[in-house]
C-alpha cells in the first residue's frame, strides 16, 4: 500500500481529519541592512548599549600575544599579560610577568610582575613583585616592593587630608 492510499483510507475513516490543517513553519523576518547586529542570546528588547548592572564584574583581559593601544576605563579589574600602550582607569590592575604597559595607570590597587613605564596613581596599594619593574612618575598610598622588584623615577606618597604638609617626597632609584 502506498502512502497516498494509506492517508486516503485514514481520512475516510475519520472525517474530522479533513478539518485539521498542518501548521505553517515559523518564518523569521529578514533583517534590514540598518538593523543592529545582536548576538544570538540577546533579545531585541535589550539594548546592547546599556551599562551592565553594578553587581556584574567588569573585567578586561589582555592576553599574552595581544598588543593593544588605546584607553580602558570604567572597569573593575584589568589584567595585562600582553603589551598595552595608553591609559587604564580601573579599580584593580594586574600586570603579569611578561606583560608590559607604557602609559598612564589610575587605580585603587596595582600589582606589577611585568614591566610598567609611565604615570602611575594608586589610591590604595601598589605592589611590585620580584619580577616587576616600574619606571616613571609614581603616586601611591601604600607601597609594597618584593625583593628583586625594581622601582625608579619620581615616587611620592599620597598626602593624607590631615597631614598634608608632613608627607615627604622621594626620588627613588633601587633595584
Amino acid at each position: 500500500m502506498s502512502l497516498k492510499n494509506a492517508l486516503n483510507k485514514r481520512y475516510a475513516a475519520d472525517p474530522e481529519l479533513d478539518k485539521v490543517t498542518l501548521a505553517e513553519p515559523e518564518s523569521k523576518p529578514i533583517p534590514a541592512l540598518n538593523d543592529p547586529i545582536r548576538p544570538y542570546n540577546v533579545s531585541p528588547d535589550k539594548s546592547l548599549n546599556s551599562k551592565p548592572a553594578r553587581s556584574e564584574k567588569r573585567i578586561v583581559t589582555i592576553g599574552e600575544s595581544v598588543v593593544l593601544k588605546g584607553d580602558i576605563s570604567d572597569c573593575d579589574n584589568v589584567e595585562v599579560s600582553g603589551q598595552f600602550e595608553g591609559t587604564i582607569k580601573a579599580g584593580s590592575i594586574q600586570i603579569s610577568q611578561g606583560g608590559s604597559v607604557n602609559g598612564t595607570l589610575d587605580c585603587d590597587e596595582l600589582s606589577i610582575a611585568g614591566d610598567v613605564e609611565g604615570k602611575i596613581t594608586s589610591g590604595k596599594t601598589l605592589e611590585i613583585k620580584a619580577t616587576g619593574k616600574l619606571i616613571g612618575e609614581i603616586l601611591y598610598k601604600e607601597l609594597l616592593v618584593t625583593s628583586g622588584g625594581e622601582i625608579s623615577g619620581s615616587v611620592e606618597k599620597q598626602k593624607a587630608a590631615k597631614n598634608a604638609e608632613n608627607t615627604p617626597t622621594t626620588n627613588a632609584q633601587s633595584s
